[in-house]
């Protein structure tokens, strides 16, 4: 019950993230008025090259994954649906993955395993929390959105996306620094084919599938809520 409640809960933020940047898409600068604060080591964080590094990593996994789908046929496309329900399932996810991968030619397990690696060493030192950490990055999307100007729909739904795809980005990181926290303490014996090690696994991987759907979602709405202009 316990390992269910973390998994929800991650779930849960995932959703709420992603969900999170349509409520302050917008195009108006002086919807987040400029004003001197100090930085704190969160801000010095998300600025630092590291994290931009990271933040690279992630987005280049995204657009491999996305290619790798994006060659499925229709009747390869249903079967890649039903193996995702599939991988929800802790019974079933060790078999689901494995078939993904034979799907699809990519390698989730390896690449999942080589982003949470990756977020390990860049977040090893940090002496923020987790709000400080969220407040850093709404404040880097606000003056980033500030400081751009435009003007047609086109121009506004291309920043919507890629304001989804920053969003998703940070909810990717977030399920990888999870797994990280929730493997700590386990004991060597664990790694890497431990129930309790596998279970984490599972609950990461589930949490950036759910952030996949949750970026979809946000994109299908920066077009109906940016269609194209009639001419």
């Amino acid at each position: 019950m316990k390992k269910w409640k973390i998994f929800c809960s991650m779930a849960a933020l995932t959703i709420l993230i992603s969900i999170s940047v349509l409520s302050c898409q917008t195009n108006d600068a002086d919807d987040f008025p400029q004003e001197a604060v100090d930085l704190t080591a969160a801000d010095l964080f998300i600025a630092s090259e590291a994290y931009h590094k990271l933040e690279k990593e992630v987005g280049k996994d995204m657009r491999r994954e996305r290619s790798a789908i994006s060659k499925l046929s229709k009747e390869e496309l249903e079967r890649y649906r039903l193996l995702q329900k599939e991988m929800l399932n802790f019974e079933t996810y060790a078999d689901a993955i494995a078939q993904l991968k034979v799907l699809t030619g990519y390698d989730y397990q390896t690449n999942r395993d080589r982003i949470s690696s990756l977020v390990g060493e860049v977040f090893k030192d940090v002496n923020f929390t987790k709000l400080e950490l969220m407040r850093a990055r709404q404040k880097s999307r606000m003056h980033k959105i500030a400081i751009t100007r435009t003007e047609t729909n086109e121009e506004l739904r291309i920043q919507c996306k890629a304001e989804c795809e920053e969003s998703s980005k940070d909810a990717i990181l977030d399920c990888c620094r999870h797994f990280n926290e929730n493997i700590s303490d386990l004991p060597a014996s664990e790694f890497p084919n431990g129930k309790n090690y596998q279970y984490y696994v599972w609950v990461r991987d589930n949490c950036i599938s759910i952030e996949d759907n949750a970026l979809e979602m946000c994109k299908r709405a920066c077009d109906q809520r940016y269609p194209d202009e009639k001419k």
